[in-house]
């Protein structure tokens, strides 16, 4: 395999994890603080634990793509993204931007400035200038009031435009001309 493809998968070479324990702040957990993250982020370029990467992991692929370092294939273009990265880098960028280093995962990494963090990280390894202003969050517009539906199922019952009692009649009317004949 050529590691010259942008879109092959391969593991993580043990030199390109090597070199990504020597950036600032990526011997621990970004997240608790554990020693020798085994777990990243190539969307953060970012290191964590075990037990931080199923935190991750349930924000979604969109937010925070989990790879463990060991076990699954990264493509050239992630490991880059690893090696640009750094705990260090994405705490203090997130700080700076008015998120703790005390939030919540879902508070971190589901934030404006997490998502111009993981936009600038990317531009920075594509050779693009990097976004410097923060996404605005989108707040879903509230769908008009829908009108309840009456009757069973999803329709509301048929009208004949008689009443019961009428219809019931009716019926009677039919069994006792029936039962005379």
């Amino acid at each position: 395999m050529s590691s010259s493809s942008s879109t092959s998968n391969y593991e993580m070479k043990s030199e390109d994890f090597e070199y990504l324990q020597t950036l600032p702040g990526n011997r621990v957990c970004v997240d608790c603080g554990v020693a020798k993250p085994d777990w990243g982020t190539p969307t953060y370029g970012i290191l964590f634990c075990f037990k931080c990467s199923g935190m991750h992991r349930g924000l979604g692929t969109h937010i925070s793509f989990v790879r463990s370092i060991t076990m699954d294939a990264w493509t050239p273009p992630q490991v880059e993204r690893m090696k640009a990265g750094g705990n260090d880098r994405c705490n203090e960028f997130l700080q700076r931007h008015g998120v703790s280093s005390t939030s919540s995962i879902r508070e971190k990494y589901d934030s404006p400035a997490a998502e111009l963090y993981k936009e600038a990280l990317k531009a920075r390894t594509e050779g693009r200038p990097e976004p410097t202003e923060l996404p605005k969050k989108v707040v879903p517009k509230k769908s008009p009031q829908k009108k309840k539906m009456e009757g069973f199922g999803s329709s509301p019952p048929p009208s004949s435009g008689k009443s019961s009692l009428t219809i019931i009649l009716s019926v009677v009317s039919l069994v006792v001309a029936a039962a005379s004949w």
